[in-house]
């Protein structure tokens, strides 16, 4: 019963929300994260109807955590037999969380989360039909974060919550609540699969949903605990007026000579109020990072942003501040400017966790003009390359960290450099340094990813084949 109106409701949505983060008229792409719940599943099927409808295209994902081996291989079976019943293609990715939570001292749920996003935006980037990723979350999901960051502690940005469209992530579920999706789900004949640690278990979330949400519930009346989804949407309409306040303000303390940097003087004269704000959405436009609470980079708070400002305040030309994700703010004279960001280098990662790429690429008529483009090669999160003749690369590539001994030529250099000397010259913080990213073959270092590449890497106008080489992370099941 795809036609049911729980999934022609979620269909009509998807059809809102779709062009807010693709600019595709024609055949947009949906990749919808599929767990077999009840939530994933009304989703998938109100996309579903929406490819019927829109003529769009659809594919799901799941990932298998290897939490639950055996309530977790029967998710996995599911989602193939409704998937196979569909006619909708199923992107499947194995990975244990706990190795990485060890590895970066995160939460299981933290990094069960962060190795799903990133299985997500490498399947949207794999396959060319797909720019947005759809997510189940509703209405209760909704509250339950509000809620968490309120208790917490959080400013109007944090109550907003989830919000509908951030970049290419799609939440068309937030104004149905669970109850909706289940009646609607039972009454389409649908069944579904139910994970017990989404009740039982301990983390926060569960824990409230056990503990706290009945009480008030008990205390507030029904559905007490749905109100706060109201408290963000009131809030909509002023956060929109302060965006666009903050956006002229920090056009207006930009460096005269520096667009992308902020200048001192300008930056303290606004109130501190908006100044905090300024600051925030520097540090969103200038971080690789993903944005957190308040959108300011993941792991930068409230705390960060109001030690950055009185940083920025008293600290000396010439210092520097770290800031969570291997960001650190540097102060030249007036001038505010980030390093350790995506333009640099990816930092905070290890070189285990990529690999390399290499594709013959069309010669341009200019190959020159193209390197002169490129600089020290593209360095984005979801785009690391280098274009450079094919006639340099020498035996096998491979991704590592600088090394004892390592020396680069720069371009335009003479002789070579230490590439400790290099990074230092970069300005990179030293305990970012032996986490940049280097692709060497059997001659050395050829690419200091984002920062430098060596001499022979150069596109002359004799240059009759070239490469690309693309750093990508590594991802066993895909």
């Amino acid at each position: 019963m795809t036609g049911h109106p729980l999934f022609q409701r979620i269909a009509s949505r998807l059809a809102e929300l779709v062009p807010r983060c693709s600019s595709r008229t024609t055949e947009p792409g949906i990749l919808v994260g599929f767990s077999g719940g009840p939530d994933s599943l009304a989703l998938l099927l109100g996309a579903h109807l929406w490819t019927e409808q829109e003529g769009g295209f659809v594919a799901a994902a799941h990932m298998h955590h290897q939490l639950r081996p055996g309530p977790a291989d029967a998710d996995r079976e599911f989602c193939r037999r409704r998937c196979k019943e569909l006619g909708i293609e199923l992107h499947e990715f194995h990975r244990d969380p706990r190795p990485e939570a060890n590895r970066r001292g995160l939460g299981l749920e933290e990094a069960a989360r962060k190795l799903r996003h990133t299985f997500l935006q490498q399947v949207v980037r794999n396959d060319p039909r797909l720019h947005c990723v759809a997510l189940g979350h509703h209405r209760d999901d909704q509250a339950e974060t509000i809620l968490m960051r309120l208790l917490r502690g959080t400013g109007p940005d944090g109550l907003r919550g989830i919000l509908p469209v951030r970049g290419n992530i799609l939440h068309p579920l937030l104004e149905i609540s669970r109850p909706e999706i289940l009646a609607g789900l039972q009454d389409a004949g649908e069944a579904w699969r139910t994970d017990a640690t989404n009740l039982a278990g301990d983390n926060l979330r569960a824990r409230l949903r056990r503990q706290v949400i009945p009480v008030l519930n008990e205390v507030f009346g029904p559905e007490a605990h749905l109100r706060p989804v109201r408290t963000a949407a009131l809030l909509a309409d002023d956060l929109e007026l302060l965006a666009g306040i903050t956006e002229r303000a920090l056009e207006a303390a930009g460096d005269p000579d520096h667009p992308r940097d902020l200048d001192r003087d300008r930056l303290l004269a606004l109130e501190p109020a908006l100044a905090r704000r300024v600051l925030r959405a520097w540090l969103q436009q200038r971080s690789p990072t993903p944005a957190g609470e308040g959108g300011t980079p993941d792991g930068c708070g409230l705390e960060h942003i109001n030690n950055a400002l009185a940083w920025i305040e008293t600290g000396q030309s010439g210092t520097g501040l770290d800031l969570p994700g291997g960001l650190r703010l540097e102060r030249i004279f007036t001038r505010i400017t980030l390093t350790g960001g995506g333009e640099l280098h990816p930092t905070g990662q290890d070189a285990a966790d990529f690999r390399v790429l290499v594709q013959a690429a069309d010669l341009p008529a200019y190959p020159v003009a193209l390197g002169r483009a490129e600089g020290a090669g593209e360095n984005l999160p979801d785009r690391r390359r280098l274009h450079c003749p094919a006639a340099a690369l020498q035996g096998n590539l491979r991704v590592s960290h600088p090394r004892p001994g390592d020396r680069i030529r720069p371009l335009g250099l003479e002789g070579s450099k230490k590439l400790s000397d290099l990074l230092r010259e970069k300005r990179i913080p030293a305990p970012a340094r032996s986490r940049v990213l280097v692709v060497r073959d059997d001659l050395g270092p050829l690419w200091v990813v984002g920062l430098a590449r060596d001499e022979r890497t150069r596109l002359l106008p004799s240059t009759d084949k070239i490469v690309t080489i693309s750093v990508i992370e590594r991802h066993p099941d895909l």
